[in-house]
């Protein structure tokens, strides 16, 4: 009767055993890994960045739209590999004054005929005040990343807010698929980047220069294949009858 029992004992546990090594197959099966890439491509230009110089004798704001890039979180895992990348045409910046505008973009600052784009890449969240992001949720996270300008790129502190928004009717009129929105800011010294404030400009323009990004991301864009536009706009201009 006892080996009888032990039997039965063995039985059940080993029954028992199998079917807990199935369940958990099951659920790995069926568990939502919720990695998602939001693009940042906004023909409309909503997407806004700014860059900010406090002079002793000037304040100078300047903004542009031309923002492009992605952003790929773990949504259950924010700082498990974050991956992010952005580039900025420095063309579309704009002060508001034509002529600071034009010389901005010379020689004298940004060399934009030889240096027309400035990039940001996400090298690691340092730290982040939640892990996962929810419909409607909100992170706050520490970052550091490349930030490449003028030809140079150095590494640079952001402070970022993350809020994140599930795909719906009524998102759906801002964005395809879900949303990701990102506030982001970080400051840089144009002498880093190799660029000399002339002597007359010394009390016009500040050498620390403070960056926000306010951008709207989703992971249903299609972003732009800008090379290849590029070509077709080279193609479709006239030739030069003139014959210069």
């Amino acid at each position: 009767m006892r080996r009888v029992l032990l039997i039965t004992l063995l039985l059940f546990g080993t029954y028992s055993a199998v079917a807990l090594a199935q369940e958990a197959e099951n659920t790995s099966d069926t568990a939502v890994v919720r990695i998602s890439k939001f693009f940042f491509d906004d023909s409309a230009g909503r997407n806004i960045v700014t860059f900010k110089s406090e002079a002793p004798l000037e304040t100078i704001l300047g903004v542009g739209s031309a923002l492009y890039g992605y952003v790929q979180l773990d949504l259950d895992s924010l700082s498990d590999n974050p991956q992010a990348y952005f580039e900025f045409d420095l063309k579309s910046l704009g002060t508001g004054v034509e002529s600071r505008d034009s010389q901005i973009v010379s020689d004298a600052y940004l060399m934009t005929d030889s240096f027309p784009d400035a990039s940001f890449k996400l090298l690691k969240f340092k730290k982040t005040d939640v892990e996962v992001l929810s419909n409607e949720g909100v992170a706050e996270v520490s970052a550091r990343g490349e930030f490449s300008l003028h030809g140079v790129l150095d590494t640079v502190n952001c402070a970022v807010k993350l809020i994140y928004f599930e795909s719906n009717d009524i998102t759906a009129k801002r964005l395809p698929g879900d949303i990701l929105k990102i506030k982001a800011g970080f400051d840089i010294r144009m002498s880093n980047y190799g660029i000399v404030i002339p002597e007359d400009d010394i009390l016009m323009v500040d050498d620390r220069i403070h960056i926000e990004i306010d951008a709207f991301g989703g992971t249903g864009v299609q972003p732009i294949d800008r090379a290849l536009a590029a070509r077709e706009r080279a193609v479709e201009q006239p030739a030069d009858s003139s014959g210069h």
